[in-house]
């Protein structure tokens, strides 16, 4: 485009033109957490075609109450009588121990002789790893997740032990396999008296780190889970550049936003 002839002032131009609608921070926030089991536990928010394949959020942008493996009725702890997606909710986190995104990269600098600056670059490595502070570390599900455990069968029926089980005790095996997981990240916050909704889903991890538990008079019995997120062979999605084809390629990890506040954006009326 050629350069206009006149301008505008900061205003009118657009400068100053702010939305905190776009601004996250606190709010409400829940860890999912399930076993990995291929083809049967695909979260691809897109298939071939103009159907959206899998989402945590119902049609009408609201959070799906068929997630969980176990509810909890009047107080008490049940396997989920419904038919379910078999997660488990990791519950109660630490104040400064909420989901926690850590990338990585690494580069190498392709470096001439003709000046001190990197003349080209390659990206050699990328990962992110996964991690949060569950406090509710009396739970079944939590003694499991923090010892390497499956949380269900090969069939996807849950494993896990019912709280409150009578002389409950559970040990960690010395031979135990590394276990594939699926993470969830639910979050919500309110704008202007409505939800914006936001999650992310991370379809294939690891356990590659445990923080150090320590119980005191303030500190819960705590520590930190590390996940570190691999590519998922099931999970993939609509090419980024080209949004509105049918051609599906691989994704690391996927970002949903949606609610009432997150409609009230749309230019379309």
């Amino acid at each position: 485009m050629a350069i206009p002839a006149t301008g505008t002032s900061w205003r009118a131009g657009g400068f100053a033109d702010t939305d905190n609608r776009f601004y996250q921070r606190g709010g409400l926030a829940a860890v999912l957490v399930r076993d990995n089991r291929g083809a049967d536990t695909d979260i691809s928010p897109w298939h071939a075609g103009p159907v959206r394949f899998w989402s945590p959020f119902a049609n009408d942008g609201t959070p799906r109450k068929d997630l969980f493996a176990q509810v909890r009725v009047n107080g008490i702890w049940y396997p989920n009588p419904d038919p379910n997606e078999g997660f488990w909710t990791v519950g109660a986190m630490s104040e400064d121990g909420g989901p926690d995104r850590a990338p990585s990269i690494k580069q190498d600098n392709a470096m001439i002789l003709q000046s001190n600056f990197p003349f080209d670059v390659d990206l050699t490595e990328e990962g992110i790893v996964v991690s949060f502070t569950g406090v509710e570390t009396v739970k079944p599900m939590m003694k499991r997740l923090r010892m390497n455990l499956p949380l269900s069968d090969s069939d996807g029926d849950p494993i896990v032990e019912d709280p409150g089980t009578e002389n409950f005790s559970i040990g960690k095996p010395t031979d135990v396999d590394s276990v594939d997981r699926q993470i969830i990240l639910m979050f919500a916050r309110r704008k202007a008296g409505k939800f914006i909704y936001t999650a992310e889903g991370y379809g294939l991890c690891k356990l590659t780190n445990i923080g150090k538990f320590r119980r005191s008079k303030t500190d819960p019995d705590a520590g930190e889970l590390g996940f570190t997120v691999l590519p998922d062979p099931f999970f993939i999605s609509k090419d980024p550049a080209d949004p509105t084809g049918n051609e599906m390629i691989p994704i690391l990890y996927n970002e949903w936003t949606t609610g009432e506040a997150w409609d009230d954006m749309n230019r379309i009326t």
